[in-house]
């Protein structure tokens, strides 16, 4: 089921995109309106000294973000230490950031979309627990 279309991206994006094949640009693209897709509250941050649009949940601040590569896009996620892993692919070993990784194998199947989704409502369920947490506090 195709995702769809997202509002236009910054601008800025265009300068993140620059240097990587075609492919990559078409996958970055497709991530970036599933994420919007099942998240339309997200707000987006061009990051050109990380290469990376990234994505804010408005009350709970930095959550993810898509990072264009040569060879594959991976979407990191800033408590991904912190996540559960159900579909057993996160990948690194870093307490804070962890990601996903796509590779552009034409137009993204469901269950890959699937997979992102989860870990998005996941990272925004962790996100508001632990702002829960510290109003608590």
């Amino acid at each position: 089921m195709p995702t769809p279309p997202a509002a236009a991206p910054p601008p800025e994006l265009a300068q993140v995109l620059a240097d990587v094949p075609a492919a990559i640009i078409g996958l970055t693209h497709e991530l970036r309106a599933v994420v919007l897709g099942a998240h339309p509250d997200l707000r987006e941050r061009v990051y050109l000294g990380w290469r990376g649009l990234g994505f804010h949940h408005p009350p709970t601040g930095y959550l993810a973000a898509l990072f264009p590569q040569p060879q594959d896009v991976l979407v990191g996620f800033n408590r991904g230490g912190d996540l559960p892993d159900p579909h057993d692919r996160l990948l690194g070993s870093r307490r804070r950031v962890r990601y996903l990784r796509f590779h552009p194998d034409g137009e993204l199947p469901a269950a890959e979309r699937e997979v992102l989704v989860d870990y998005l409502d996941l990272a925004v369920e962790l996100a508001e627990d632990v702002r829960a947490a510290r109003r608590r506090g």
